[in-house]
């Protein structure tokens, strides 16, 4: 009942964050992300669906809102279609008024409508393949444990195999050979079409009438074009699948209602038949075959180069969310060449990589809740595959697990290729479960899988810090204050300046005036600078579309410029050398930090333990109000009392235990101490940013200049725990 009401409570709270019902063109979704298709992007609350503890993320793509769910998704998106369905049919759907301009469909750029529609088309298949690949892994499971035998062409009923051995090896056959079947109705589908007659076609198509060797028609170089059954191939599908939805489309549009009845299944069968095997098909078996050929090519490259380059990549193609495209790609090869999949591999070793990068995060992590969100998201995917919710969870907002997550993915399919380790058939999406995926060189394929998760942990531990310290972040400001204000440079900062934004021009990244206005600024300050400079800048001023063309004046130009030595550069040169010294020095705070952070992490765990055990409280609270409500309704007096009885003891005899009020006494008096720690640390960050913005405020005097974005980002750096916390407020602005 409770799980039930929060069902309806979170649909309720999605539907109003993406502007209500009339904002949802289209919705469906894919192995672990819900895709919606809005009218009006701009009306949507992006921060307060983030903010939703059961979504992983929440992010933009191709014009599509992506709702990051992991396992569950299909049953949130199932329950999310009919929650709309009844919406839409209380009032008229068709009154909304739409104001983006973006949003519409023809602002789309082609590229993001192909890869909307790759996956909206393949997110369906998704489920088929992990189901389809799990129960051939568990065939090759009974196999090896030589409890089932593999069935060849010669063998013989009742000698090499028995009646389950051959149903088992139908049930798991069939899948993959009817891939096509399910590809093109997903495709008539999602284009608006007849999905039963897409069936019905695509069944035609992998007819067993036809011979499995085929008709011969002609041939092609080494090529034969035969009439054959399209068994375990996508793309003639796919292809069909555009041609007849259009097609059917097009007898909707222009038949009358009598004659499309009878017209449109017609046409659509036999025009479907006869292009599939006389001119798509073979055309686009000649096409697969190239990109096949391609494929191979690539993840042969030498030194394990093509898989190397797959482990690096894969995570980010998950985040860009256009891995379906390779990854079908791959199955495709998989399955209808019987070709082992050194890409899959490469894949699987990637997902175990970013999947040590969680583990990483949550050992070096102090913090309860971070070591608990850690193996959370990463359990789904070290079982079955899916990095999602390691991704989104964890690694991609804390940024650097992610990218030492993706390096460790290159050394496992660096060693992928190394060792040609591919995957024999498909079981799941990779985890503990595809394992099963291995025919030959399991103990190998199991080994660079462990080896991966383990550099992904170690990487993670190594580089990853949980707080960045004072001195790295100041650090930082104070290179980026030197480029910026050019403090170190021998020559003069306006000369310096002047020389940089001549090269601009070359390059026309910065306008004439711009040069003009500093090169001003140089000849208001002649007695910095010789004669012969002097009048070269004043003959700029005068003629200067014609000089900024003369490569010969620009050359001695900036000869004469990077000669200006100052004695005002003199003194940036001593200002930045202090900067750096006290940010040097800042490593003398570092030791009030660590004891204020080990502090604030204990107050957050205690925080944490307090929270869950009220939580327990009030979960049992709950269950007795609900079991005293339904026995209120019943018409005997026990029960009825009984029932008063539970809802009474739910409201006032069930009391946190004695753990709590531990919990609570350790948690005051750590509140005692950190208050301490808290302003003794923040009279140091006090004294250590006065010597800053000292620094800073003689920069300013020198350059005439105003630096307050200085003197605000050394203050959030110093800072940076007290905002982080809410202590302080952040000076820069957001």
């Amino acid at each position: 009942m409770r799980k039930k009401s929060e069902e309806q409570s979170l649909l309720i709270r999605i539907i109003d964050l993406v502007g209500t019902h009339k904002n949802i063109k289209d919705i469906y979704n894919c192995a672990t992300r819900i895709r919606l298709t809005l009218y009006n992007n701009q009306i949507v609350n992006v921060n307060n669906l983030k903010k939703i503890k059961s979504f992983k993320n929440v992010l933009w793509s191709n014009n599509e809102l992506q709702i990051i769910v992991g396992p569950g998704v299909e049953k949130l998106t199932s329950l999310l279609k009919s929650r709309l369905d009844d919406l839409r049919n209380k009032e008229d759907y068709d009154s909304f008024n739409i104001n983006s301009k973006m949003s519409k469909q023809n602002n789309i750029s082609y590229g993001s409508k192909f890869l909307k529609a790759v996956s909206a088309i393949f997110g369906p298949l998704i489920p088929f393949l992990i189901g389809v690949g799990l129960l051939m892994a568990f065939q090759q499971l009974l196999i090896r444990m030589k409890v089932s035998s593999l069935i060849t062409k010669d063998g013989v009923m009742g000698v090499d195999y028995n009646v389950f051995d051959y149903v088992l090896n139908i049930i798991t056959g069939t899948g993959f050979k009817m891939m096509g079947v399910v590809a093109m109705w997903s495709t008539v589908r999602y284009l608006g079409g007849k999905p039963p007659i897409a069936i019905t076609l695509g069944l035609i198509m992998v007819s067993p009438i036809i011979p499995e060797n085929g008709v011969h028609l002609f041939e092609i170089g080494n090529w034969d074009i035969v009439i054959k059954p399209f068994y375990s191939t996508i793309l003639v599908f796919i292809v069909m699948g555009i041609v007849i939805a259009y097609l059917q489309s097009f007898m909707d549009k222009y038949f009358n209602s009598v004659a499309n009845f009878l017209l449109n299944p017609f046409l659509t069968l036999l025009i479907g038949g006869i292009l599939a095997f006389f001119l798509l098909g073979p055309i686009m078996g000649i096409i697969e075959n190239v990109l096949l050929l391609a494929f191979d090519w690539f993840m042969k490259l030498p030194f394990g180069l093509g898989t190397m380059i797959v482990g690096l990549t894969w995570q980010p193609l998950v985040v860009l969310g256009v891995h379906n495209i390779l990854f079908f790609a791959a199955t495709a090869d998989l399955v209808a060449n019987n070709n082992p999949s050194l890409f899959l591999a490469a894949a699987f070793a990637a997902a175990w990589a970013q999947m040590g990068a969680t583990i990483g995060v949550c050992l070096r992590s102090k913090r309860i809740i971070d070591k608990t969100s850690a193996i959370a998201a990463a359990l789904p995917g070290i079982i079955s595959g899916p990095t999602e919710s390691c991704i989104y969870g964890v690694n991609l907002p804390k940024g650097l697990p992610f990218i030492t997550g993706v390096i460790a993915g290159a050394l496992g399919g660096w060693l992928i290729g190394i060792f040609g380790v591919a995957l024999n058939n498909l079981a799941g999406l990779g985890g503990v479960v595809g394992f099963l995926a291995y025919t030959d060189k399991l103990l190998l394929a199991i080994l660079i899988d462990l080896v991966s998760f383990g550099l992904g942990i170690i990487i993670t531990f190594i580089f990853w810090k949980e707080e960045k310290s004072e001195k790295r972040l100041v650090m930082k400001t104070t290179k980026k204050l030197n480029k910026v204000e050019r403090l170190s440079s021998i020559i003069d900062y306006q000369a310096l300046e002047l020389i940089q934004n001549l090269r601009k021009h070359k390059k026309r990244k910065t306008s004439l005036d711009e040069i003009l206005k500093t090169s001003n600024k140089i000849l208001m300050k002649k007695n910095l600078i010789d004669v012969n400079l002097s009048n070269d800048l004043e003959e700029l001023q005068v003629d200067s579309n014609n000089l900024i063309k003369n490569k010969y004046f620009i050359r001695r130009l900036e000869a004469q410029l990077k000669l200006v030595r100052t004695n005002r550069q003199s003194k940036l040169n001593n200002i930045y050398c202090d900067i750096k010294q006290k940010a040097l020095s800042l490593k003398e705070v570092l030791p009030k930090t660590k004891e204020f952070l080990i502090l604030l992490v204990k107050i957050k765990n205690l925080d944490f333990s307090l929270k869950r055990i009220l939580n327990r409280v009030e979960e049992k609270k709950e269950k007795l109000a609900s079991r005293g409500n339904k026995l209120l309704t019943s018409k005997n007096k026990n029960d009825f009392t009984k029932g008063l009885s539970l809802i009474e003891k739910s409201k006032n005899s069930i009391k946190p235990s004695s753990k709590y009020d531990s919990l609570l006494e350790k948690k005051s008096y750590l509140e005692v101490d950190i208050e301490k720690k808290e302003k003794l640390l923040a009279q140091v960050l006090k004294d250590k940013y006065d010597e800053f913005e000292k620094s800073i405020i003689d920069i300013e005097n020198i350059k005439q200049k105003d630096l307050s974005y200085f003197k605000n980002k050394y203050f959030d750096d110093l800072h940076t725990i007290f905002i982080k916390e809410k202590i302080v407020t952040s000076k820069c602005v957001q």
